[in-house]
């Protein structure tokens, strides 16, 4: 199976806060375009947290994030 990513921007992360909850491991793209690999603790409307795979924990301002990333299988 392959795998394709789905981006999703600064601006649309308040539309889709149960959908990146679901989601098992994710990438954080900062503005100052530093990346943050891990799983979501808690999302809200104003920040994120995140714990990475080395077990630290993160919190970023969803204003400076640029955009986070999460691979979905393909159907092909």
């Amino acid at each position: 199976m392959g795998k394709r990513q789905k981006r999703i921007f600064r601006n649309d992360i308040k539309d889709h806060i149960q959908e990146l909850l679901q989601r098992r491991t994710v990438q954080v793209v900062l503005r100052s375009k530093v990346v943050m690999n891990g799983d979501i603790t808690k999302l809200t409307e104003e920040e994120l947290h995140l714990k990475d795979h080395r077990f630290g924990k993160h919190t970023a301002a969803i204003g400076d994030i640029e955009e986070i990333i999460y691979d979905i299988e393909a159907a092909y």
